[in-house]
């Protein structure tokens, strides 16, 4: 079946939109523990001045990374494509008190102009899109002079037959004994997707240099996989993540 980009987004936020229901049951969307948000804050503010910012949450979901923003004082707008999940967000921010502002868009059309953000973050978003490169392009756009992107992401199973058949374990199980299992990409849609198994540092690295970016940082945030290791079903423990990390970099100022 041949899609275009029209068809491929609307089969994305499909699938979301099923998924928003259940995704903050899943160990790794959500935030479980005091250790794990401080850490995630401690690597948040790392490549950050002090003062409040204007930061954009791009593929924000359920708002985890936003919301945490929004906590240290920033000033913080989220856009997703699925209004579901920005409505699970929409709750999670009136039971926590935090004030956030939401916008339906698309991670490569923003629907904002140029120059906005100090900050431009996201968390597992890049492995959803048909063209990553141009996603990357939208948000040097929108972000100020001297502001930051900062990308959360990985590899999350790679085609070695050990992993492919691990992988194949752990959700067959997990189509057996977890209920809430959210809706997967099909083949068809996967075609269109270059990296629907996560994206290594260095091919983020190259994005970020191509949109124009500059002094890019790398950590390894395996360590915050290990915190959530404890809380994961037995039948996820079967094929573990092979790399996780966190990339900053800069807009020329």
């Amino acid at each position: 079946m041949v899609m275009n980009d029209a068809e491929i987004k609307d089969a994305v936020r499909r699938i979301w939109d099923v998924s928003s229901s259940t995704y903050d049951t899943h160990v790794g969307h959500r935030i479980g523990t005091l250790e794990e948000k401080e850490a995630w804050k401690q690597e948040l503010k790392r490549d950050l001045p002090l003062e409040p910012l204007d930061v954009l949450d791009v593929g924000c979901g359920t708002r985890a990374m936003g919301l945490l923003f929004a906590e240290m004082g920033h000033r913080v707008t989220g856009v997703d494509l699925s209004e579901a999940m920005m409505a699970k967000a929409r709750e999670k921010a009136h039971k926590q008190g935090l004030s956030i502002e939401l916008q339906t868009g698309d991670a490569e059309r923003l629907p904002f102009d140029g120059g906005m953000f100090d900050v431009v973050v996201n968390r597992h978003l890049l492995w959803t899109l048909p063209h990553p490169e141009v996603a990357l392009k939208e948000w040097h756009r929108v972000l100020k002079d001297g502001g930051t992107v900062l990308i959360i992401d990985g590899v999350w199973k790679d085609r070695s037959f050990s992993m492919r058949t691990k992988r194949m374990v752990s959700d067959g199980l997990a189509r057996i004994f977890d209920r809430t299992n959210h809706s997967h990409y099909s083949k068809d849609l996967r075609r269109y997707l270059p990296h629907d198994r996560g994206v290594p540092k260095e091919i983020m690295i190259s994005f970020l240099e191509e949109a124009g970016f500059f002094g890019v940082r790398f950590r390894d945030l395996m360590y915050i996989r290990e915190m959530q290791k404890p809380f994961q079903p037995w039948y996820r423990r079967f094929a573990p993540q092979k790399t996780y990390y966190i990339l900053a970099a800069k807009k020329q100022g």
